[in-house]
């Protein structure tokens, strides 16, 4: 394991994506049971992906109170729940399995008749109402980076610095709806997991002073506290350290 603070984040570099996995589930784990030693309820905010559903696989197998967290996604694609390109699907999958079945997991499109219009209205109404704060405020958020620079999905070259809460967007041939980087940055504990050769650029951008944050969206991502970065040495592997 390699760790190196740059500027406001916190990089930590596992041998490869099996090791990432772990430990990432370990980590959300262990802060699951601090936050509930304070608070009556957990709010986990999770992101779509292969790499994390690995760590929704290994974090679903903890014993913990999982009728005492809320889980969201932290971005959807406007499909069918039952679509192989659901975040939805691939999280009831992976965390709903095991003891995290018990998780209170909110579900965008459980009725495949709502409208994207809808369907954000009823996720900004819950999200108020589960969530303390203005901005509503989670209790940790797992994000993702894609090649091109994106999070959530607040995609390069868009008004994604916006006042709302909840956004629709469009990327990759889907609409969209996704939490943005003022409901992103307001949460407890933020971190990236970033996993493969692919992701290579993207990392480095993120953590250059002079990248812009239009062409790499998930430099909007701020927070008080250093942000954690997961990494796995393929994609970490051309960053100056």
């Amino acid at each position: 394991m390699i760790e190196k603070i740059i500027d406001n984040y916190h990089l930590i570099i596992f041998k490869d994506k099996s090791e990432l996995s772990i430990k990432v589930a370990d980590y959300i784990s262990e802060r699951i049971k601090i936050i509930l030693n304070a608070k009556d309820r957990f709010q986990l905010c999770l992101c779509g992906g292969s790499t994390p559903k690995n760590v929704y696989d290994f974090l679903s197998e903890k014993e913990l109170n999982w009728e005492k967290v809320d889980v969201f996604l932290g971005d959807e694609r406007c499909v069918n729940p039952t679509s192989d390109e659901s975040n939805t699907l691939m999280i009831n999958n992976s965390l709903l399995n095991n003891f995290g079945s018990k998780a209170d997991f909110y579900n965008i499109f459980s009725d495949k008749k709502i409208n994207e219009d809808i369907s954000k209205q009823l996720l900004l109404e819950e999200l108020k109402k589960r969530c303390e704060g203005n901005p509503p405020i989670f209790d940790f958020t797992l994000l993702g980076l894609g090649n091109d620079g994106h999070t959530a999905s607040l995609f390069p070259n868009k008004n994604n610095n916006t006042d709302e809460f909840v956004i629709t967007s469009f990327g990759n041939g889907l609409k969209r709806i996704s939490f943005t980087p003022k409901v992103l940055s307001a949460s407890r504990k933020i971190a990236f997991v970033v996993s493969g050769a692919s992701k290579k650029i993207a990392l480095k951008r993120l953590f250059s002073n002079s990248e812009s944050s239009d062409r790499t969206p998930a430099k909007l991502i701020k927070s008080k506290s250093k942000i954690l970065v997961f990494s796995d040495l393929e994609a970490s592997k051309d960053l100056d350290l």
